[in-house]
């Protein structure tokens, strides 16, 4: 009787430890990036100059 009363309190003690936080149990919240800007409709994105050439 003596054995089991000290079992349980024994378990309970050890089971009673693990509660409560200790350290970081939280995710850490990542910062959201700011939302980029759309490209205008009619940018012209080729790698082509669009200035005429002054080849003589």
């Amino acid at each position: 009787m003596r054995a089991t009363l000290i079992a349980a309190v024994l378990g309970s003690t050890l089971f009673l430890s693990g509660c409560g936080i200790k350290g970081p149990l939280y995710l850490p919240e990542i910062p959201v990036a700011p939302p980029r800007a759309a490209p205008a409709i009619d940018a012209d994105h080729s790698k082509a100059s669009s200035a005429p050439s002054d080849s003589k």
